[in-house]
């Protein structure tokens, strides 16, 4: 079963089912872990057989005799879970859920449950009818902790609220690797990973491979991965496999993030990449419904301070960075918003910001609104298509590739009055190599990359590789020079950062 977040209430119903509560309807059942053995009557592993047993929906609750955490040392794999079925750490007597949201910082969460491994996985689904709900609990020492059906679509589900999984039960680092696989391996079972209330949060740091590794249906949001439970510190994921903060292979059905501040994701401190969209994890079909909104990707939690993404290395960092998007079928992903809340701040990370698999054309992202700026991919690029590192604009845009390798856009001259810029430019893009109109972004400059955005035009096939002159409006009191622009053909396939306009020399990195 899932909770309803407006109304779970964790402190009554902790000291409801310590009390014993159990089995109020046909079905449905309440089983009490009393102890930390490994197995045997009142274990973890007990109960999660008897629930399997019985059917249903039901619920595995703790009361384990005196002060916490309690440590319960797993020698083999727990039992495949079948049903419907909710593990409540929370319920453990002295547990205290997180009260603090992103805009709030880290986690102030107390877990009182403890689960190591000895290498093998955790949780597992067994079969397609199965909904397994974790929350409250610390996971590590395990290879996947979380693993969901790997054997095509189908309706299982994984639900994960206010877990800490590859670190410390404190949320601190490990001495070493937290899990040597993921924390959750949804594998094609659609999965809500967090949520909008602060006691949804999870942890998901330290892992071997991703701290989201999905090729369904999956909903991230109001996370820490990456990092420690106080947001300012790396605690990296990736460090076995490099695959990162999460990977996702689905192209439809997928949100990381959203427009309500609760829901943003912390993505930093990964090796080498905060998320990689990556087709060869998963269906790799056409784009459905898909968003990456509102995240802080390579900051700490008050997106000012650098935790970046990507290897420390400075010659391996065009291999990581903040978002990756390798193959598909040429549909261009949308990664962020123009509305209120919608765009990410994709900075400080140890390689670029936004970066399309090498002249992969089947590779395709569509920026919108993103403040992406001080990422340090191959020759300081903030958004990289193409061959690693800026790529010059060619005669007409006949060069093919990652977004078609589009050409950005040429300012010739600017001026502001008030909240009018006017502004002169071009794009070389011939009628056969970009499909228009194209649409023109203009973001403040932040060191050569793109800051808050300003405004757009379009740009239509009747201007091609012409100079057009508009005046736009600009939000009341920005100033909008020094600007950076990108073009974006009708496909939704994105340039790289123009040149910034009326900066003579700029460098953020002293």
């Amino acid at each position: 079963m899932r909770n309803d977040p407006e109304q779970w209430h964790p402190a009554p119903l902790a000291l409801a089912l310590a009390a014993g509560l159990a089995a109020g309807t046909a079905g449905a059942a309440t089983f009490t872990v009393v102890n930390v053995d490994d197995s045997g009557t009142g274990s973890l592993r007990a109960a999660i057989s008897d629930a399997n047993a019985a059917g249903g929906s039901n619920t595995i609750t703790f009361a384990i005799p005196g002060d916490g955490p309690h440590v319960i040392a797993l020698a083999s794999p727990l039992p495949a879970v079948g049903g419907t079925l909710t593990v409540d750490g929370y319920s453990q007597p002295g547990s205290v859920p997180n009260t603090r949201s992103p805009d709030q910082g880290g986690l102030d969460a107390q877990l009182m449950i403890e689960l190591v491994g000895s290498g093998s996985h955790g949780f597992t689904i067994q079969g397609g009818q199965v909904s397994l709900t974790l929350q409250g609990l610390a996971m590590h020492g395990f290879s996947d902790a979380i693993i969901g059906n790997n054997g095509g679509p189908n309706a299982s589900h994984l639900t994960l609220y206010g877990n800490y999984i590859g670190t410390q039960v404190d949320g601190s680092a490990l001495p070493s690797v937290g899990n040597t696989g993921s924390a959750v391996r949804c594998g094609f079972s659609s999965a809500q990973v967090g949520g909008t209330q602060p006691w949804q949060r999870n942890l998901l740091s330290g892992n071997g491979g991703a701290g989201v590794l999905a090729n369904g249906p999956v909903v991230v949001e109001g996370n820490l991965i990456g990092t420690d439970a106080s947001g300012t510190l790396a605690i990296p994921n990736g460090m076995a496999n490099n695959w990162g903060g999460i990977i996702v292979g689905s192209r439809t059905g997928v949100r990381i993030g959203g427009t309500d501040a609760a829901a943003r994701n912390v993505i930093s401190g990964n090796r080498p990449i905060g998320i990689g969209l990556w087709a060869s994890f998963g269906p790799g079909g056409s784009v459905g419904s898909f968003e990456i909104k509102g995240n802080y990707i390579g900051t700490d939690w008050s997106g000012r301070q650098p935790l970046p993404n990507g290897f420390p290395q400075l010659g391996a960092a065009q291999a990581g960075g903040g978002i990756q998007v390798q193959g598909g079928d040429g549909s261009a992903l949308p990664i962020g918003g123009f509305g209120e809340g919608e765009a990410n701040l994709i900075a400080f990370n140890t390689g670029a910001g936004i970066i399309a698999g090498t002249n992969v054309s089947t590779a395709a992202f569509d920026s919108r609104a993103n403040l992406v700026h001080h990422n340090r991919g191959a020759g300081r690029a903030n958004i990289d298509i193409g061959p690693p590192g800026p790529t010059p604009n060619d005669s007409g845009d006949a060069d093919t590739g990652s977004n078609g390798v589009q050409n950005a856009p040429e300012i010739i001259a600017a001026s502001q009055s008030g909240n009018q810029l006017t502004v002169t430019y071009r794009v070389d893009s011939d009628v056969a190599n970009a499909t228009y109109p194209l649409r023109v972004d203009f973001h403040a400059d932040v060191a050569g990359g793109a800051g808050a955005w300003l405004t757009q035009d379009s740009y239509p096939e009747a201007s091609a590789q012409q100079q057009r002159t508009v005046t736009l409006l600009v939000p009341a009191g920005m100033r909008a020079i020094p600007f950076v622009a990108t073009a974006t053909d009708a496909g939704g396939r994105t340039s790289e950062l123009s040149t910034a306009f009326d900066v003579i020399f700029e460098d953020g990195f002293e």
